[in-house]
């Protein structure tokens, strides 16, 4: 099983590459996706994102309509909404899978 991580960000350019950091010790047994949407219409916290892996976009303000883009593109089986200032217990992923 696949777990998508949609995590909805709005001017959180200074933490975000330790929040993405945080997510290789989680998942690292796991099969998962990331992806990051934006609420700022210039991207301002996805252009810190060096990752190629990590799938950036932009969607309109608020965080439902940034999870329902998230959502959207997600082709994961299992989906982990993730506020920008919560970091999940090492290991946490292959508590979710079977």
């Amino acid at each position: 099983m696949k777990i998508s991580v949609v995590i909805p960000v709005l001017h959180e350019d200074r933490q975000i590459r330790g929040i993405l950091r945080s997510l290789i010790s989680v998942g690292w047994a796991a099969s998962y996706e990331v992806i990051v949407v934006d609420g700022d219409p210039s991207g301002e916290t996805i252009k810190q994102i060096r990752d190629p892996g990590i799938i950036t976009m932009t969607a309109g303000r608020g965080r439902a309509r940034q999870m329902n883009a998230g959502a959207a593109k997600a082709s994961g089986d299992i989906l982990l909404f993730l506020h920008a200032d919560t970091l999940l217990p090492e290991g946490a992923f292959v508590t979710m899978t079977p």
